[in-house]
């Protein structure tokens, strides 16, 4: 496996363990993964950062770092000469990319000395991501690659599932069908039309017509997906993770937008680009900012105009809205905010992360990208706080499917194997 491929699981492992008690067959991935979401957070990509104390420990809390973890996690970081710690308990580091972020957390899990039942978790994500497996198969392969005893590979397996590590539907032979939400990361539009020669002729039009409006626009409402596909069809199609929903909310409300795994994929593997879902929170963020602030707050309505500015390392602004809608990409460091010498209400945009800035400007540049890319005229002043990933919107999804929706889940995921 790929460094960066191994970093990118890695995180993806790390983001589910976070939710579980009782993790410790999986500590150097949860240890390996902190330490690269924190240096992810601490980190601009061009320039060497100086952080006080006050905002490291914001920025750890940002990261789902407890106190307790903080320091091996610093200790870590430093060893790989990665941060400098001071006595005041202030760090520097240096300019890293997401790219980056990757390969170091890769060498950070490996030089852990990490058992192989743990690699073997990362690999048997990885190996079902291109295409499902059957049980058998898989089982096979990770055993033997691994030296894993029959008990220890039916324990990773059951703990693999439970976690969320991987999914699967039960076929009509009883035997299991293995996948993950990175199918149609590579190869999307062979296996959108493996999709669509399994359905019904309306379906097959209704999903055309929607994947038309994502190539466009780039990225769509959850309401508008709702209304071109049907609640029903959206949802088994999500399952699968043939679209990305991205949820950002406040305290007020929440909002989702849809976007095409395959969008994120400036470089090369869209799974790899954006692991930390940086570019997918920037996208959503900045487009509920454009939907729902006043004109009278500053508010933004010609988005790629904006992003090629903060690409280029130029300032936007001055104006309210930018301190208000923008504090979640403030926390995770993707952007900077001044506050205005004149006047004090009003606020200055720097982009901290410029290879996030790209990845986000790939997906709205293959179309129109201004406000009218987002239905609906209703003005709301409310600031994004929080965002919610594609894998953990598909995750929650697939605990809502009624056994019927389940079955459908998986005669489209075999229509991958024929």
């Amino acid at each position: 496996m790929k460094k960066r491929t191994k970093g990118a699981w890695v995180i993806n492992h790390t983001n589910k363990l976070v939710e579980i008690k009782d993790t410790y067959e999986f500590e150097d991935i949860e240890l390996a993964g902190k330490c690269g979401v924190f240096l992810s957070n601490l980190a601009a990509s061009d320039e060497q950062s100086n952080l006080e104390l006050d905002k490291v420990n914001a920025i750890a809390k940002v990261s789902n770092i407890k106190k307790t973890e903080i320091e091996t996690i610093k200790s870590k970081l430093k060893e790989a000469r990665l941060i400098d710690t001071a006595s005041n308990g202030s760090i520097s580091v240096l300019g890293v990319t997401t790219s980056a972020v990757l390969g170091h957390t890769s060498d950070i899990f490996d030089n852990n000395s990490p058992s192989s039942f743990q690699k073997a978790a990362l690999e048997l994500s990885d190996n079902i991501s291109d295409l499902p497996k059957g049980e058998k198969t898989l089982n096979e392969y990770i055993s033997d690659t691994y030296s894993l005893s029959n008990t220890e590979t039916k324990d990773l397996f059951l703990q693999a599932e439970e976690i969320g590590f991987i999914d699967y539907e039960v076929l009509d032979d009883k035997s299991k069908l293995y996948f993950n939400g990175n199918l149609f990361r590579r190869e999307g539009a062979q296996k959108t039309n493996a999709v669509l020669s399994s359905l019904k002729p309306d379906e097959t039009r209704k999903i055309v017509e929607l994947d038309q409006l994502l190539t466009s626009h780039g990225c769509i409402t959850l309401e508008k997906g709702k209304e071109i596909l049907g609640e029903q069809l959206l949802s088994k199609l999500q399952s699968i993770g043939m679209y990305d929903f991205n949820e950002v909310s406040n305290s007020s409300e929440a909002k989702t937008f849809i976007t095409k795994p395959s969008a994120f994929s400036k470089y090369g593997n869209p799974f790899e680009e954006d692991a930390l879902d940086l570019a997918k929170a920037f996208v959503s963020s900045l487009y509920y900012g454009i939907n729902f602030s006043s004109q009278g707050r500053g508010k933004i309505s010609m988005l790629e105009v904006l992003l090629r500015k903060l690409v280029n390392g130029r300032e936007v602004g001055p104006a309210t809205a930018i301190g208000e809608d923008y504090k979640l990409l403030e926390l995770k460091r993707v952007i900077q905010l001044r506050r205005d010498s004149t006047y004090p209400n009003r606020y200055h945009m720097k982009l901290l992360k410029k290879d996030i800035g790209l990845l986000a400007m790939q997906v709205l540049e293959l179309g129109d990208a201004t406000e009218q890319t987002i239905l609906g005229s209703n003005i709301y002043t409310g600031s994004v706080t929080n965002y919610i990933g594609p894998e953990n919107k598909r995750q929650i999804n697939r605990k809502k499917q009624n056994s019927q929706s389940k079955k459908s889940v998986g005669e489209l995921l075999r229509t991958f194997r024929n």
